[in-house]
């Protein structure tokens, strides 16, 4: 727009946009166009979206004014096909009052997006190869002469775990979607509240999900989140509510305790007299994992994450590719990971999984089991076993706290 906007426009002023979908194939974006009402600061915005299953989808936009460097002009009074359930078609159209959120402002090199998601999971996640049902040995403490308590327990769906830990720029995206679907919005900068009856499991009354600001791994940036520089690859740090948040938005679950060790402990390593400390075996070294004083790059600060899937072979100090019998990366150091299972000794665990079970409850506000990591001041390699797990308060935030989704094949 090349006139500012607090003036009357006596003519159309055509801006030049670009299509934009976060997912691959579907939906798909298209035809998108945008003019200014003559005499007035109303920006109408048309585009076409499909997709191939018919789903309700979930439209944001993002605006830029210096043709696509930066997206960050404030965008907040929209009306018409933005936001949740928008239903695939054409001719959709939004009305953008830039006199209200731009108002004696503007450019000749705006750009937008139009960014469609739609309810059938996060576009592009990777998953580790599939976990047959059947049962497995849960806890003890490794080796074919482990001690400790243990449970059998059979699990008896077929299931798949992300093959690494949820990123802070997948976590970006979900942000901003949800904050466009209302399903969060900002308490300041500093915190992310999950909107009353969003999620199940996420209490009414203001729960955060995860802290943000530049110490962080998410920030505030005019009209939407962004992730904190250098921070986009590594695992994402939430509390248990703002893991449950995600996973519900996609359509996805956190995996049960159970559902987490089987999975780490591979199909050769999960019974009987078979158990390994780690998995990969008995033994850890510097370049195994990202722990206190592991050696790598990220070392420094000491409480400093590694990209997801950096133990790849290609590490430093050099190591193994670490993924297990499973194809899944991180399991051991880097991030600790929420389950969805309530503080429970190994000994009262159910012997058949259930998700109905007490134990895997989603409404309770009971401390809740996760996988501890290594990444801190406080923790070298010691605590990383596959059998040492600890519990928190669903509401308790930690940088190094995050998680990994579950989608499974119930029967």
């Amino acid at each position: 727009m090349k006139t500012k906007l607090n003036l009357l426009i006596p003519t159309l002023s055509l801006l030049f946009f670009g299509a934009y979908s976060v997912h691959a194939t579907l939906p798909v974006v298209s035809n998108i166009s945008a003019t200014q009402r003559d005499s007035a600061k109303l920006v109408d915005i048309t585009y076409d979206v499909a997709d191939a299953d018919g789903d309700l989808l979930k439209i944001r936009i993002e605006l830029s004014d210096n043709a696509g460097a930066q997206y960050s002009i404030p965008a907040f009074s929209l009306t018409g096909d933005i936001g949740d359930d928008v239903t695939p078609g054409t001719g959709k159209a939004i009305v953008w009052d830039a006199g209200v959120d731009w108002d004696g402002e503007y450019s000749d090199e705006m750009r937008v997006k139009v960014i469609a998601v739609d309810a059938r999971g996060f576009p592009g996640l990777e998953w580790g190869n599939e976990v047959p049902a059947g049962g497995f040995l849960m806890g003890q403490d490794g080796g074919v002469e482990g001690t400790g308590p243990s449970r059998h327990v059979n699990i008896p769906w077929s299931y798949w775990l992300s093959k690494y830990e949820i990123t802070v720029e997948q976590y970006c995206e979900f942000l901003n979607t949800a904050l466009v679907a209302g399903e969060v919005y900002r308490s300041g900068t500093t915190y992310v509240i999950a909107s009353d009856g969003a999620f199940i499991g996420v209490p009414v009354g203001g729960a955060s999900l995860l802290r943000i600001g530049d110490s962080y791994d998410i920030a505030w940036n005019v009209n939407n989140f962004e992730v904190v520089l250098g921070q986009e690859d590594r695992p994402v740090g939430v509390n248990w509510y703002g893991a449950i948040a995600f996973a519900q938005h996609y359509g996805y679950d956190l995996p049960t305790r159970a559902e987490w060790e089987k999975a780490a402990r591979g199909p050769d390593h999960d019974d009987q007299d078979e158990h390994q400390l780690y998995p990969w075996g008995d033994t850890i070294t510097t370049g195994h994992g990202n722990f206190n004083n592991s050696g790598d790059p990220y070392d420094s600060p000491n409480d400093a994450k590694t990209p997801v899937g950096y133990y790849d072979g290609n590490q430093t100090p050099l190591g193994p590719d670490t993924a297990n019998a499973h194809g899944l990366y991180d399991l051991i150091g880097n991030a600790g990971e929420w389950t969805r299972t309530i503080d429970t000794a190994v000994e009262s665990y159910s012997q058949e999984e259930d998700l109905g079970a007490w134990h895997n409850s989603l409404t309770s506000s009971s401390y809740r089991h996760y996988k501890i990591n290594g990444v801190s001041a406080y923790y070298d390699h010691s605590p990383n076993k596959i059998y040492y797990w600890n519990a928190s308060n669903p509401g308790y935030y930690s940088k190094r706290r995050g998680f990994r989704v579950i989608r499974r094949s119930l029967p």
